[in-house]
């Protein structure tokens, strides 16, 4: 049985569960000005996160990930280090998606990374999962 285009177009990309997504990236100036403006934050050395309840999206959860120019003036250095959060948080998200039970409302969460060097990706995964806990307890708080 030959497949026709209509077909292809219909079908649903299946979504892994360790994917992330373009839809689960926060962009825009105007969210990304009103995370930092209004958001909350944590620090989790060598991360600082900041989060803010939005009702307005589709995504449960939309994830920004920073590195300052002015601690790393080589574009090389800050890509890497960002691939490296990006790749920690897309390992570990399961946690956080898992105690988020609250269906009306979505979190904009900007990971910047605040340490003076590079870190390696084993300590940089270690403490993305701490700071994954930590948001869940601040969470788990504010909804009681």
């Amino acid at each position: 049985m030959t497949e026709t285009k209509d077909d292809r177009l219909t079908r649903l990309p299946m979504q892994h569960p360790y994917s992330l997504s373009k839809a689960e990236r926060l962009t825009g100036e105007k969210n990304v000005q009103h995370l930092f403006e209004e958001g909350k934050s944590l620090i989790a050395f060598p991360l600082r996160i900041v989060f803010l309840q939005n009702s307005t999206q589709t995504e449960p959860i939309r994830v920004l990930f920073s590195v300052p120019k002015r601690r790393f003036k080589r574009a090389n250095k800050r890509n890497l280090l960002k691939r490296r959060m990006k790749e920690a948080y897309r390992l570990n998200k399961q946690m956080l998606h898992e105690s988020f039970t609250l269906p009306t409302s979505a979190q904009m969460i900007a990971f910047t990374y605040i340490a003076n060097e590079l870190l390696p990706y084993s300590l940089i995964e270690k403490k993305m999962r701490e700071a994954l806990r930590v948001l869940q307890e601040t969470w788990a708080k504010n909804a009681v």
